[in-house]
């Protein structure tokens, strides 16, 4: 049985390694013809079986060990490491098993980075989870951000979190939020000039201004019913206290018609975008609507 694990590399080889140890595989074999046969025939210590590393095999090594797994017995395992698996290969997985893992986006990503801190037994808040989830990092750099956050003293604050976190792209999403939000439309339109030299996706954009426009909203339905909201309002939020406070503040200088047009701005750049439109165009749109629509400062 031969089994293809491909997708994102992190998730792909995790869930390998969780098969291997269930199968009764230690290490990893050497993509040559002699390795594998030796691997797959039965030995003193154990079964026959097999797990090889196949992302850095060439079209030649690949054709050299093709014949061995065509071969493999029923009761025999072999597992494939091949995140990004040639067309070559990817033919051959038409008639075998494949496992295949996407790397998460959007949403998908901060509830896998939601699941993979409550396993370090971290409670992270809303905002610091989607500030990670801005990053710029795969998910193996990720994991390790989120390992070394383990070990910090709790609470665990924004703040914190920005001083000790290595992966800091020199313009994110959030930055470009921050500039519309702050009303600088030079830094604005050099950011988005920046992050679409650099092959950003305009829609990731537009994600990132539909959650903190909907944090807005949240904050000012908070604000009508208490106009001197306590810490527990603010809890009510969803987001990191900071982040918290300032929707609170940006949402007084609001007015219900203000953030109406902002939304509205938003959902109608969304769907241009999504209907083929020029994605760019329609988020520029959107931006020009927001920053004649938010307060200065």
């Amino acid at each position: 049985m031969v089994i293809a694990f491909t997708g994102d590399p992190f998730l792909a080889r995790e869930e390998l390694l969780r098969e291997a140890q269930l199968r009764g595989l230690t290490r990893f074999t050497e993509p040559t013809p002699e390795a594998l046969a030796e691997a797959l025939s039965p030995g003193l210590f154990g079964e026959a079986g097999a797990m090889m590393d196949l992302r850095e095999v060439g079209e030649g090594e690949w054709k050299a060990i093709k014949p061995l797994l065509e071969q493999v017995a029923e009761g025999v395992t072999v597992l494939l490491l091949d995140p990004k698996p040639t067309s070559s290969r990817a033919a051959f997985y038409r008639t075998r098993e494949r496992r295949d893992f996407p790397t998460p986006k959007g949403k998908d990503l901060v509830r896998h980075l939601e699941n993979r801190a409550k396993r370090l037994g971290l409670r992270l808040p809303a905002g610091i989870v989607q500030y990670l989830a801005s990053l710029e990092g795969d998910l193996e750099a990720l994991e390790r951000e989120l390992e070394k956050l383990a070990l910090l003293t709790p609470p665990l604050t924004l703040e914190k979190v920005e001083r000790v976190v290595a992966l800091r792209p020199p313009v994110t999403g959030f930055d470009l939020v921050r500039a519309v939000l702050e009303g600088d439309a030079q830094k604005v339109f050099r950011h988005l000039k920046r992050l679409k030299e650099e092959g950003e996706e305009p829609l990731r954009l537009l994600g990132a201004f539909a959650w903190q426009f909907a944090l807005l909203a949240r904050a000012w339905m908070l604000l009508k019913e208490n106009p001197r909201p306590t810490e527990g309002d603010l809890a009510r939020l969803e987001a990191h206290p900071y982040a918290a406070k300032r929707a609170m503040e940006l949402a007084r200088s609001l007015s219900g018609n203000a953030l109406k047009a902002s939304l509205e701005a938003l959902i109608a750049g969304e769907r241009r975008a999504k209907e083929g439109k020029d994605p760019w165009l329609a988020l520029e749109r959107a931006v020009h609507t927001l920053l004649n629509t938010l307060p200065r400062g």
